[in-house]
């Protein structure tokens, strides 16, 4: 409950604006308990992050598609699941906060671990596509992941921000770059 409750105090109210005591309160119980489960709110909003993008990945709810699909036809599929999921502004602000808090060397750390475990499945997709010949090979498969990354969370933070449904034209966006990933003949 704990954690649930940070999940939308963070995400609606950043880390300085998340209390403590709202958070607390959310969740039912006293500080005192929220502070017996965690050492400080900085561990709480890690623990948070732990739950709300490892889950992700760990539910293939992430950046990639599902094992064995078609790449690179299969990406566009996944940017329209991610923008019709409607916990995915949550995700997203959550993001953005640890983004914001990676100068803090833990907080960094456990970004670039994240982010490399978003992309891995991604990129042994496409690299799979290519020795298939699915996907074009002459562009490396990282570089390609990076691309398909920030696609991804420019849509989502688009989303996010304006939740005025704009970001659907990153679909459009996700159609180019499959276009310009197969290979061609």
């Amino acid at each position: 409950m704990l954690l649930a409750a940070a999940r939308e105090q963070f995400a609606r109210h950043g880390f300085h604006g998340a209390a403590t005591a709202a958070i607390a309160r959310d969740a039912g119980c006293s500080e005192a308990v929220l502070y017996r489960h965690f050492a400080s709110k900085r561990d709480l909003l890690l623990a948070t992050l732990e739950r709300e993008i490892g889950g992700r990945i760990d539910e293939g709810r992430a950046i990639a598609p599902t094992p064995g699909a078609a790449m690179p036809d299969a990406l566009p599929g996944v940017l329209r699941e991610r923008l019709d999921d409607p916990d995915m502004w949550i995700t997203v602000r959550l993001i953005l906060l640890s983004i914001a808090m990676t100068d803090d060397p833990e907080v960094g750390e456990i970004m670039r671990g994240w982010f490399g475990r978003v992309r891995a499945p991604l990129a042994a997709a496409l690299e799979a596509g290519q020795a298939a010949g699915t996907v074009r090979d002459d562009v490396d498969a990282e570089t390609l992941t990076w691309l398909w990354h920030g696609l991804m969370l420019a849509g989502a933070v688009r989303d996010a921000i304006a939740r005025d449904g704009a970001a659907r034209a990153s679909l459009d966006a996700a159609e180019v770059l499959a276009g310009l990933l197969r290979p061609p003949g």
